[in-house]
């Protein structure tokens, strides 16, 4: 029963994030203005915006124009419930809780702005170190944690000064989790993240043939790094054995 209400809670959030990253794309207030259908531009009511419960009972249409409303609606709400579920039963203490739910919805945040512009500004990359930083330091530092930040980052510095080929968002990304999740976890993230990409662009490219499209890799690292969350142990083990 905790599990569900922490679910629904975090759907609440994922919603949010979602009319949040879509306000922020397009340069549009998002404190003070009321949400509306990106259709008709109908004002929404309490109860059109109920996360995953009025897109299923409407049917994923809009109330007013009944126009059909992106599956990226539903899509986020999930996430922001499964974020909240994986630090509700991962996180040692209250605290952790909290900044690790709030890692995950930047995560989140920063991805769909990833896949709408394929730009990501500093400062949502400063506001993940800071917050990194107090989580660590939280949990003590250890070798690990300094060895974590450089051990995939570093050589994709190098790869992108050479070939102009990675993002520097994405190496940021690498540095920062890599001092959150030690030496093992960023190796994780990193296979999970190069397999999840490959899958997708692989797809791409044998359904829609598109070959030159840039590919957003910040959903790709937020969703490694959620499962990593969920499934840490059993893939720390994994991975050893591997490197046994």
């Amino acid at each position: 029963m905790e599990n569900i209400f922490v679910f629904f809670i975090g759907t609440i959030f994922g919603s949010f994030i979602n009319a949040t990253a879509y306000r922020v794309v397009r340069k549009i207030g998002f404190i003070f203005e009321r949400s509306c259908c990106p259709v008709c531009h109908h004002q929404l009511s309490f109860l059109d915006m109920i996360p995953i419960v009025s897109y299923v009972l409407k049917q994923g249409r809009c109330t007013y124009c009944k126009n059909k409303i992106t599956k990226r609606y539903l899509i986020t709400e999930l996430l922001g419930g499964i974020n909240a579920v994986a630090c509700w039963n991962s996180a040692e203490s209250t605290i952790q809780q909290f900044l690790f739910f709030y890692i995950f919805n930047l995560l989140l945040f920063m991805s769909l702005v990833d896949i709408e512009i394929k730009e990501i500004k500093d400062s949502y990359q400063l506001i993940l170190l800071i917050v990194t930083i107090i989580i660590v330091s939280i949990e003590k530092w250890s070798i690990n944690n300094y060895i974590g930040m450089i051990i995939i980052s570093l050589p994709l510095l190098v790869i992108a000064l050479i070939t102009k080929s990675i993002g520097g968002a994405d190496i940021k990304l690498f540095f920062t989790l890599g001092l959150l999740v030690k030496t093992k976890g960023i190796i994780i993230i990193y296979l999970l993240t190069i397999g999840f990409a490959s899958i997708f662009a692989f797809y791409r490219l044998v359904k829609e043939n598109n070959k030159k499209e840039e590919i957003a890799l910040v959903p790709f690292i937020y969703l490694a790094f959620l499962i990593y969350k969920y499934f840490e142990k059993h893939l720390l083990v994994c991975l050893t054995i591997w490197l046994t």
